[in-house]
């Protein structure tokens, strides 16, 4: 498929697929894909996946994030993050109201004697040992060990930005069925079959024709 982002040329650069999930990957909470991804809107699934690639994509020597907190400008999310002007506002309440995401410093528009200042946010994490998929109780991201899979950083820099949410659903769930499920003896699925019946219970996709 090719990259929708003409540049100078004109021409458009194909994606030649995602790498192998050994480098340039980002630690991601399993529960964006069984949570976020199977409930949450279009921009809203931007957001946090923009906010998970910005946060979790780096980290220090002890496997800290470097950038905990994260600031969200309008300009940022436009071109980074693939999010409408006009969604940006709904994208981050709805984010806010699900426990995706927690406001640290509000942002403001400049004014008489004062300057802009941008919007703090960082991602909510959940203490309680218990992993949630139930959008109805959902806290924050799991806070335990586990429960995270390394995402290729094609998947955040290059699916989520630029596909329709069908696509995005659909290849995040063959990508939580696949690297995303270990066995017992620590390897991770390259392969999984999914039925119609099935990819539309997981993705939450009821139209047929819209999955096909």
């Amino acid at each position: 498929m090719a990259s929708r982002d003409s540049k100078s040329s004109g021409r458009v650069s194909p994606f030649k697929g995602y790498p192998a999930p050994t480098s340039n990957t980002t630690y991601t909470p399993n529960q964006f894909f069984d949570v976020v991804l199977r409930h949450a809107s279009r921009g809203c699934v931007r957001l946090v996946a923009y906010m998970i690639r910005k946060t979790l994509g780096w980290s220090d020597a002890e496997g800290n994030p470097q950038e905990p907190e994260v600031i969200i400008s309008y300009n940022q999310l436009i071109r980074e993050a693939g999010i409408s002007r006009g969604a940006i506002g709904p994208a981050l309440e709805e984010a806010v109201a699900c426990h995706f995401i927690r406001c640290i410093r509000e942002g403001r528009s400049s004014g008489h004697r004062q300057a802009a200042v941008s919007a703090l946010y960082e991602l909510c994490w959940d203490d309680r040992d218990e992993y949630i998929k139930d959008l109805s109780v959902f806290g924050g991201f799991y806070a335990g060990n586990g429960n995270l899979t390394y995402i290729p950083n094609a998947f955040f820099d290059f699916t989520v930005p630029r596909e329709s949410l069908a696509v995005i659903k659909v290849v995040g769930a063959i990508i939580r069925h696949t690297i995303g499920f270990q066995t017992k003896f620590g390897f991770r699925r390259q392969q999984v079959e999914m039925s119609f019946t099935r990819l539309q219970r997981i993705t939450g996709i009821a139209s047929r024709r819209s999955l096909n």
